[in-house]
């Protein structure tokens, strides 16, 4: 079971939308501790709720479309039901939801983001998105760091 899950999401062919899974990238190496565990998808889909359950930490990684380009948000996520069951558009906080009321969830969730520029077809990104494949990354490790800290191991 992972403590930490890490999602990235997004279309490696749009461009910037593809940040996600180079920052998956970059983190798959093979000194990657055995407790953290990465998923790369196209979008979130209900099926992500049962990995979900299983994690005390989930980040959830996307580019997002609005905001300065290269900005790094990271805000905490809490379960929030979607409107509907049948969709195609799962927002984490809905997937949190199910993996709620499936499983019984009650782990720590991020949505980290980098505002992006261009989402044209293509499997570079944009200059300043690009720039800030650093921060995200230390983002993300500091992150897995502090949940691995939070354990306490049992007497």
């Amino acid at each position: 079971m992972p403590r930490v899950l890490i999602i990235a999401y997004g279309n490696p062919l749009r461009c910037d939308d593809g940040l996600a899974w180079r920052v998956a990238e970059a983190l798959s190496q093979p000194d990657l501790p055995s407790d953290i565990a990465i998923i790369t998808s196209h979008q979130l889909t209900p099926e992500l709720a049962q990995p979900i359950s299983q994690a005390s930490t989930i980040l959830f990684l996307d580019a997002a479309r609005s905001g300065v380009p290269g900005d790094v948000l990271s805000v905490p996520l809490n379960p929030q039901p979607g409107s509907s069951a049948f969709t195609h558009n799962f927002s984490p906080q809905a997937l949190l939801a199910i993996a709620q009321e499936l499983y019984g969830l009650s782990a720590e969730a991020f949505l980290i983001s980098v505002s992006g520029e261009c989402f044209d077809h293509g499997d570079t990104l944009s200059p300043k998105v690009f720039e800030s494949l650093p921060r995200v990354i230390h983002h993300v490790r500091e992150l897995s760091n502090r949940s691995a800290s939070a354990i306490v191991p049992s007497s």
